[in-house]
């Protein structure tokens, strides 16, 4: 479905303003078309919502819903063809139509993973987000779904009626992003049992996952820093062992270079963007924004992905709860503050990160000797290689901020978290426990 045109709108406007009849069919057309203009059309959109519960008393059949429904059926079905995954629609829905055209979202998703099989043919990832999502696979076609939806809601048929709009809104008016994962199409099943990518040590992830989790939660400064230092540490010899381990296949590691895609949310999304940004380029990945839908694509070698993804989320964390820390007078608590405060503490994070990035690599060095930095380098020209035949054209964006109080408080945060630093104090014999 595409936008709404100029014409289509001062028509329905000049209707309304008649106070003339429309048939509901062609007010659901046109709130979809509001709803595509977003905050501009709110107004419109809402009156259209009213309208389409007046229309309710007077349709039994519930006609109007099921063509919704059917509608919205048709969106998640090209949005999948065209590169969109389930979680990510969930986010691009939330920024939409918030926590209420979310649950819109997931019970769409449910009925689209139970007619395309999803829970046996879709890909282990595909899976993976369907389990996050806490999808149901058995609920129901989604016009079943959306009617259970708007009887247990507690909001009025006119509010059910408003998310439903802004939710078909979002969903048919999706660019197509690229395909990251086999298309419903396209399944098989075979593509079940297939993962991007070779396999990863979930011994070793879920390891450094333990780790991250309890530094995020501690309320003790140095035993973050000291579990920290221990998950960074075992970071950076696993993807160095990896390393180590693909070069005796002799061959071009271009071909396992990976792209993946990471949500960003809101608010202060640039600056969550940096910091996902210097952890990647700290770790050998390369990221590109696309703004639009808050989604970041990072593409790196798939050990370097899954580190950078498992540092990033604690980041966030952590960084989350250091700006509370200094959040105690009027000023702190200021957006521009917050946001020098998060441009800064990510710029100090990567500064720090490619710091103990050296580190580990020389004394990896000594360890495995002068061959290591030529397989390093490989890895990192692999990676340079993919990205420049993926994506040619690309824009370099910039991250300024003027609260210079702000931006001191981050930087004083990023020493404090000191998630590279104190790498060297650590007992080996506990790394190795």
């Amino acid at each position: 479905m595409s936008r709404i045109d100029s014409d289509s709108i001062f028509k329905y406007t000049h209707a309304t303003n008649k106070r003339e009849s429309a048939d509901p069919h062609e007010l659901l057309d046109s709130g979809i078309g509001f709803a595509q203009l977003g905050s501009s059309a709110k107004d419109m959109t809402q009156l259209i919502a009213e309208r389409l519960s007046a229309a309710d008393e007077t349709d039994p059949a519930c006609s109007v819903h099921d063509r919704a429904a059917t509608i919205l059926d048709g969106a998640l079905d090209t949005a999948f063809e065209n590169g969109w995954q389930p979680a990510e629609l969930v986010h691009v829905t939330r920024q939409c139509a918030g926590g209420d055209g979310t649950v819109v979202m997931v019970e769409a998703i449910g009925a689209h993973a139970e007619r395309s099989s999803a829970e046996r043919l879709a890909p282990d990832s595909w899976r993976d987000q369907l389990s996050e999502l806490h999808i149901d696979h058995a609920g129901g076609t989604t016009a079943e779904r959306l009617r259970r939806w708007r009887s247990y809601n507690r909001r009025s048929s006119a509010q059910s009626w408003y998310t439903l709009l802004l939710v078909l809104g979002c969903a048919t008016w999706l660019l197509p992003l690229e395909k990251l994962l086999p298309p419903p199409a396209r399944w098989t099943s075979q593509s079940a049992a297939t993962g991007p990518g070779p396999a990863t040590d979930t011994k070793m992830l879920g390891r450094i996952r333990g780790l991250l989790a309890k530094a995020e939660s501690t309320q003790f400064p140095a035993e973050a820093e000291a579990l920290s230092a221990k998950a960074q540490d075992l970071m950076t010899r696993y993807a160095i062992d990896s390393a180590l381990l693909d070069s005796e296949h002799h061959r071009s590691l271009i071909d396992d270079v990976v792209t993946r895609r990471i949500m960003v949310s809101n608010p202060y999304s640039k600056a969550k963007l940096l910091l996902l940004h210097c952890v990647c380029h700290a770790n050998g990945a390369r990221t590109l924004w696309k703004k639009k839908y808050l989604l970041a694509t990072v593409m790196g070698l798939p050990v370097d992905l899954d580190l950078c993804e498992l540092l990033y989320t604690s980041l966030l964390v952590q960084s989350a709860r250091a700006l509370d820390e200094v959040a105690d007078s009027p000023a702190a608590r200021t957006r521009s503050f917050r946001h020098a405060f998060l441009i800064a503490y990510a710029h100090r994070v990567g500064e720090r990160l490619h710091e103990a990035r050296k580190r580990a690599t020389a004394a990896a060095t000594q360890q495995h000797g002068s061959a290591l930095v030529p397989i390093m380098a490989e890895r990192s020209d692999a990676v340079d290689r993919a990205y420049a035949a993926r994506y040619p054209s690309t824009k370099t964006i910039t991250f300024g901020s003027g609260n210079a109080e702000g931006s001191y408080a981050g930087r004083a945060a990023a020493e404090r978290a000191d998630l590279t630093g104190g790498r060297e104090r650590i007992d080996k014999s506990d790394l190795a426990s």
